[in-house]
């Protein structure tokens, strides 16, 4: 719930209104400009290692298909995002549960974009030119409103506490498997061996299905534990472990870097501290500061 304070939640609303406004006046050009600068040095890479025979070519060449699909996928839905926050801004105003879960759903679109869209950029326009990523810029659009709206609501330390990691967790972890999923099908599908499955590809397959999965799951908890619901626990621990699972059994075939242990890592984290007793309870139950979150439980039936 939002602060009982009137001017303390029109501050909260106020920055939340000028996140939609950036997210739909701004970030969707920001996305769409990155596009030709990363494909101008991938298109040039590629030239390279076809020269070279390189065997990596084929893979950089769906590279460029995704990256100019998904770039502007992800600045679309976060005008779609923008549009939504803008009209639960009364609402969210009112301090009503589903507005909140709503809002930090909505808020989280731009920064887990922009986390996406910044690897492209550092691997092939960073490397050559320096400068600002211009993909921070979109993920700060979504993430100082996204933890202003998450941290501004009553509790203690302990529970501002275990809403900032496991809420931060829930984002990261979606743009990491999202990421690695995009990774896994550009191999799956660029490499010279298919529609044969060579040494090693199948389970790119696996990885890229079960990571988009684990991906919507662990979105959609953050709108669901967003309202406090029971149902949003269970989905954030499906998410959890269907990236802990996916991601650690396509590192073991597939090590060649450490993208898919630190996948599988971040959805173990999200695992362990929803199953602490304490975390699980001040997740889903307001509670007095006089009263332990545990009481509150008992107190106060979970709504799925």
């Amino acid at each position: 719930m939002l602060p009982a304070s009137e001017q303390m939640r029109k501050i909260i609303t106020g920055t939340v209104v000028i996140a939609a406004l950036l997210m739909i006046l701004v970030v969707p050009f920001v996305a769409f400009d990155l596009v030709n600068p990363i494909l101008e040095y991938q298109q040039a890479r590629i030239e390279q290692f076809t020269a070279e025979g390189n065997p990596s070519a084929p893979l950089l060449t769906l590279t460029t298909w995704l990256v100019s699909f998904f770039f502007p996928f992800w600045g679309t839905l976060s005008v779609v995002a923008g549009v939504a926050l803008l009209v639960i801004a009364r609402p969210l105003y009112r301090g009503e549960n589903w507005a909140r879960g709503a809002a930090l759903l909505c808020l989280s679109i731009p920064a887990m974009g922009g986390a996406y869209m910044i690897v492209p950029w550092m691997n092939f326009v960073w490397t050559a030119e320096g400068g600002f990523p211009p993909a921070v810029f979109i993920m700060a659009i979504g993430l100082i409103p996204y933890f202003t709206l998450l941290l501004a609501g009553k509790g203690d330390r302990t529970q501002k506490i275990v809403d900032f990691f496991v809420f931060l967790m829930l984002g990261v972890s979606s743009a990491e498997a999202f990421a690695n999923g995009h990774a896994a099908f550009r191999i799956l599908y660029g490499h010279p061996s298919r529609p044969q499955f060579g040494e090693g590809i199948a389970i790119t397959f696996f990885a890229w299905l079960g990571l988009w999965v684990g991906a919507i799951l662990t979105i959609a908890a953050i709108y669901l534990l967003g309202q406090r619901r029971l149902s949003g626990w269970y989905v954030a621990v499906i998410g959890g472990l269907t990236t802990f699972i996916v991601s650690g059994a396509t590192h073991y075939v597939r090590h060649a870097t450490i993208d898919y242990l630190l996948g599988s890592l971040m959805g173990l984290s999200i695992v362990l501290m929803l199953l602490v007793p304490e975390v699980r309870a001040r997740l889903l139950n307001p509670y007095s500061s006089k009263e332990s979150p545990r009481r509150a439980v008992e107190l106060q039936p979970e709504t799925a």
